[in-house]
């Protein structure tokens, strides 16, 4: 999450305020999903899910997109603290990130509901090994690396850059024992928002929404697509609006409709029912994908920055549609263009660690800046570019050893489960 002109001497609640309403950051959903694959065999139903599963690629291709945009949004506020005319064109564009930076959250609560449904569908529509299962799978890939990255937050703060610099740095500093406890519990996206790391506040909210999964599951086999689509949209927006005025709104509930969407497109990707496939044949996925882009550029640039920012919530439809439409279209069978493009192998390889990427780059941001960038007292042109280039790559690296560490060893599944055999093609199955 980006603030607009913060300064250290702000009113705490104020630059709180700003940091949920602008909330920037990227939830990069931790799931993966698995490459459509060939032939049958029995052994399947003895299948060990572990990370050397194949992949979609293409889904690893968006999801690295969306990281790259928000790393963008996080340097430019980084170098500006928020300012929107501080840096002379060309480089002035990079301020219509500190809308796009929000947009990819919205991206990767699609994706995880896309991710997270296929293996439901494989199932024949239930979780695989029920609730339970379902929630310890989740809680082992998404808490050990997340846990990881809040211990070295809090070294770095207590250490090297704990200290205020008039950088977008400044409100994470200030930790206290109840953002600590609000961090470990996974309630930060309602309590101590943006300290500690302001980009932490969404995985909080991934996490609720793994809480609601089994129900969505239930209510889609009981009720059907339409049904789940609509209400979650709905009720969603309806809490947003009904609480806007409190803590609730911090938590996005308007997300349990990008959630829903994401469902709708593993359906349409995967499923043989044969509603699902005549819509997978006959929609036009790519062209929707295009309008739905458009009108949030159109609409962006029609409000302006500020105007955007403080209209996300209606935003996140039109980027919920894209993504969904992009992922059906991507999902196609045969020569696909779409596919293609997102399965590019530099996309593909930060796709997967795209999540630790996203647990550490703003603590990694703040290190460059103040100890590399602000010392040789360059422009904030300058400052930018070297972000962009240089100190890319150096956050690359540092976040693929994390990865290498905190999270690789728990995309491994610790025993055998068997993959239930239905009617759907083997090539549903997923990693999740």
């Amino acid at each position: 999450m980006t603030i607009r002109g913060t300064r250290a001497n702000q009113p705490v609640d104020r630059v709180h305020e700003v940091r949920n309403n602008r909330g920037l950051a990227m939830t990069i959903s931790a799931t993966t999903a698995a490459k459509p694959a060939t032939g049958t065999s029995g052994a399947l139903a003895a299948t060990r899910q572990d990370v050397s599963k194949p992949r979609l690629d293409y889904v690893d291709g968006v999801r690295a997109l969306a990281a790259l945009v928000v790393y963008l949004n996080h340097a430019y506020a980084q170098v500006t603290a928020g300012d929107v005319d501080q840096l002379r064109n060309p480089w002035s564009l990079a301020s219509y990130s500190m809308v796009a930076g929000h947009l990819s959250v919205t991206v990767f609560i699609v994706i995880s509901g896309f991710c997270l449904t296929l293996p439901v569908i494989s199932n024949g529509g239930e979780l695989r090994g029920g609730v339970w299962s379902f929630l310890k799978r989740r809680a082992r890939r998404i808490l050990p690396p997340y846990y990881a990255a809040v211990a070295l937050c809090l070294l770095l703060i207590w250490t090297v850059i704990g200290k205020p610099t008039g950088s977008l740095w400044d409100y994470p500093i200030r930790v206290d024992a109840a953002a600590i406890f609000n961090h470990l519990i996974l309630v930060q996206d309602l309590f101590s928002t943006s300290l500690i790391n302001y980009v932490f506040w969404s995985i909080a909210v991934e996490w609720h929404i793994y809480f609601i999964v089994p129900l969505l599951v239930l209510f889609w086999r009981r009720y059907g697509a339409t049904a789940v689509v609509l209400g979650c949209l709905i009720f969603g927006y309806g809490l947003r609006f009904a609480f806007s005025d409190t803590r609730l709104t911090r938590a996005h509930p308007q997300f349990l409709g990008m959630f829903a969407l994401g469902m709708l497109a593993a359906h349409v990707a995967r499923s043989d029912e044969p509603r699902f496939q005549r819509l997978r044949a006959v929609v036009p996925w790519s062209a929707l994908a295009g309008v739905a882009l458009m009108t949030v550029v159109g609409l962006t640039f029609h409000w302006g920055i500020t105007l955007a920012e403080a209209r996300f919530h209606w935003l996140d439809v039109p980027v919920g549609i894209m993504t969904t439409a992009t992922l059906a279209a991507a999902s196609r069978p045969g020569s696909n263009v779409l596919a293609n493009v997102f399965s590019w192998p530099p996309l593909v390889a930060m796709g997967t660690f795209s999540y630790s990427f996203y647990l550490i780059h703003a603590p990694l941001l703040q290190l460059l800046w103040q100890y590399v960038l602000v010392p040789l007292h360059l422009s904030l042109e300058a400052m930018l570019a070297s972000l962009l280039s240089l100190g890319f790559i150096v956050v690359a690296l540092v976040s693929y050893g994390f990865f290498r560490l905190f999270e690789a060893p728990f995309m491994r599944s610790p025993s055998a489960i068997p993959v239930v055999k239905t009617k759907t093609d083997p090539a549903a199955r997923a990693v999740s």
